[in-house]
């Protein structure tokens, strides 16, 4: 199903970015911490700090000037292993800004805080961690931590919807056969039955754009360090194949991919390279760009809708993402907060799953509530669908949050106990 043919129900709006079960592309991140690049000397040459290091030296490619990214020997970030305070922090916060729109339906939200376009610049940075460790069977390892979350969340839902009357055949060549797409997602899988059971399947397009982009990831990341300006450049311009109406697949992919290479250039150290002022210039350019991309797409009553825009959400979310990974500030104030600090950690452990579960928690909470109070206002309904929603998608994660552990090689637990991240360094 075409993403901009196809609005999304919703229980206030439509999913975040998806506005169907199924896009042109039907092609989401990691646990790893980023590397940081030692400082430069005046000379050229990187101080000797006993750290990894990351240059950038001029080289000739067809006669003129590139900079390259080198790759890094080992992870860093940190001297030892461990997680990265800043990228978890912004995870947490950009998985709860899904949770809140899906919830209360405000569109603003979206335009406000592009939580997808973080989310994949994110998983983009961590990405690059674990190939640099593992090399390309770091996609085993990250497929491995997305599909045993999926796998059980695929079984329940198939249970739940067959013994609620599925019984039409899934639309398509393959038939029931299409129910191998919740084995191995590259595409969205099916549902059918209920008319609620859209909300198993809408989100599922992270999924399936977040594996397509890791699966690349290894041949992606060498040309990045290669070209790393084209690299950029040709993946922001992506997304205009679509407005031409000149391709038909791929359409998450694209409009993400420019977020993704920007988590590359993150871990890299690539984007604390460029001087301020030059980026500064850079991204109010794409802001301003995509502001207009956006405001012409509500002059055709698409009100600022992200997912109906694929060159403004692409413009739009580049921008904010290279804003919040561009600083490092240092997080010792998290530590002053331990409940604050406590959540974060949860939130990071429980990713995949609160991002599968939350919209089938948020469809429910809304039916029970409107049973309850046919009558309400909104200024009483939209609390209780959060409390609703928050508190039902808490049972999946305390029954099959364990998973994750599983998944991710840790003691299960109930409720993680997670290593306290380490604080983020300025690159």
């Amino acid at each position: 199903m075409n993403d901009r043919q196809h609005p999304v129900p919703a229980v206030g709006a439509p999913a975040d970015s998806a506005a169907g079960t199924h896009s042109p592309a039907e092609p989401a991140g990691g646990l790893h911490p980023p590397t940081a690049p030692a400082r430069g000397a005046r000379t050229g040459r990187p101080e000797r700090t006993g750290r990894p290091e990351h240059t950038a030296r001029p080289e000739r490619a067809g006669g003129r000037a590139a900079v390259r990214s080198t790759r890094p020997p080992v992870d860093a970030g940190t001297s030892t292993p461990g997680r990265d305070a800043y990228l978890d922090l912004w995870r947490a916060v950009a998985l709860s800004r899904v949770v809140m729109y899906h919830v209360t339906g405000w569109i603003w939200l979206e335009v406000l805080f592009p939580a997808m376009g973080l989310m994949f610049g994110l998983a983009g940075s961590l990405m690059a961690a674990s190939v640099d460790r593992a090399g390309p069977v770091a996609v085993r390892h990250r497929l491995r931590r997305l599909l045993l979350p999926l796998w059980a969340f695929g079984a329940v839902t198939i249970a739940v919807l067959l013994s609620t009357g599925w019984r039409t055949r899934p639309p398509g060549g393959l038939g029931w056969g299409a129910l191998v797409w919740w084995l191995v997602p590259a595409r969205v899988p099916p549902v059918g039955g209920p008319p609620w059971s859209w909300a198993f399947s809408i989100g599922l397009w992270y999924i399936v754009t977040y594996l397509w982009l890791m699966a690349l990831s290894p041949l992606v990341l060498a040309a990045f360090r290669r070209w790393p300006w084209y690299s950029l450049a040709v993946a922001t311009a992506l997304p205009v194949v679509f407005v031409t109406g000149s391709v038909h697949v791929g359409y998450f992919v694209a409009t993400y991919a420019a977020c993704w290479l920007l988590g590359f250039a993150h871990h890299d150290g690539f984007l604390r390279r460029i001087p301020a002022r030059a980026y500064a210039w850079g991204v109010a350019a794409l802001t301003a760009v995509g502001a207009v991309w956006l405001l012409r797409a509500a002059l055709t009553d698409r009100a600022f809708d992200l997912n109906h825009t694929p060159v403004g959400n692409t413009l739009w979310s580049v921008a904010f993402v290279a804003v919040a990974l561009r600083a490092r500030p240092r997080l010792r104030w998290l530590d002053r907060l331990p409940p604050l600090a406590r959540a974060v950690r949860l939130i990071n452990a429980r990713a995949v799953t609160i991002y599968l579960w939350h919209l089938p928690a948020a469809v429910l909470a809304s039916h029970l509530i409107v049973t309850v109070m046919p009558h309400g206002s909104t200024a009483t309904e939209v609390p209780l669908r959060l409390i609703g929603a928050c508190l039902l998608t808490a049972v999946p994660i305390v029954l099959l949050g364990w998973i994750e552990d599983i998944a991710a090689r840790r003691p299960p637990a109930l409720i993680p106990r997670m290593a306290r991240p380490a604080p983020a360094t300025v690159r």
